[in-house]
């Protein structure tokens, strides 16, 4: 692990408020893992997601993180980045374009057999309580 503290000036103005700004601690595993870039789009609006990535300043090369900061998320150890896409910027880097996710769900025999007999189970739960409650009400009726 290591760390990296930053020391912030305090303010030199003569307010009432004595707060200076603070300091920023950050911690930092010895473990690195590049960003993941995912562009995402809905109408007009384009954003660049960079994920999973271990080093605190590792999107500091690309101008369109610049003003954004990188968060982690709480319980987890890796950081996560998202800034918004003008036309002339784009979410790769050096021009490559991101590929489509070639991942597909397959149908599984026995998944879909086990799914089909609990739903078999669970209507003839439901036939037999209905039918119980019938048998009971026309007990009640006959008396």
């Amino acid at each position: 692990m290591s760390a990296m503290l930053e020391l912030y000036e305090e303010d030199d103005d003569d307010d009432d408020d004595d707060d200076g700004l603070g300091t920023k601690l950050t911690v930092e595993s010895d473990h690195e893992s590049k960003p993941s870039f995912y562009k995402l789009s809905h109408d007009n609006t384009s954003l660049c997601l960079a994920t999973d990535f271990s080093k605190y300043n590792a999107t500091e090369d690309r101008p369109i993180f610049k003003g954004t900061a990188p968060a982690r998320i709480n319980g987890f150890s890796q950081f996560n980045q998202v800034a918004l896409l003008s036309e002339e910027n784009d979410c790769e880097k050096d021009g490559t374009q991101s590929q489509e996710c070639g991942l597909t769900l397959e149908q599984d025999t026995k998944v879909n057999m086990v799914s089909l007999t609990i739903l078999g189970l669970r209507l003839l739960f439901l036939k037999t309580i209905v039918f119980n409650v019938l048998m009971t009400l026309r007990l009640w009726i006959s008396q």
